[in-house]
């Protein structure tokens, strides 16, 4: 049941950023403050509003672990702690000359049909 309750209150947090936490994910350790997610996968257009120098083509985490001080939650940081990630990505620069030629075979089907 408190692994259902710390799912639902991770998705809300992390829901942007990961696809559906499951129960079967999480390991909770009340007593030593930690909260592990294992093999964790990404929500690709999450990172878009980076506008990093490249696009993520796929991306998962190993291990995500959270350490959450419950005694002095509010005065101690909460640490989050990413392990084994690993993600495909592809230029920017090479995506959008992709694009370009995508779009230059469309308009030319395009032109076609109507003429």
């Amino acid at each position: 049941m408190f692994e259902g309750v710390v799912s639902q209150v991770l998705a809300g947090y992390l829901g942007r950023y990961v696809k559906g936490i499951q129960k079967d994910q999480l390991k909770i350790g009340i007593w030593n403050e930690e909260i592990l997610l294992e093999n964790v996968e990404l929500i690709l257009e999450a990172f878009d509003y980076l506008q990093l120098p490249f696009a993520l083509k796929s991306g998962k985490v190993g291990k995500l672990s959270i350490k959450i001080p419950w005694k002095k939650l509010g005065w101690d940081p909460i640490i989050v702690v990413l392990e084994d990630w690993s993600s495909d990505s592809i230029d920017r620069r090479e995506l959008a000359g992709k694009l370009a030629k995508l779009n230059a075979i469309e308009l030319a089907k395009f032109s076609r049909r109507v003429s």
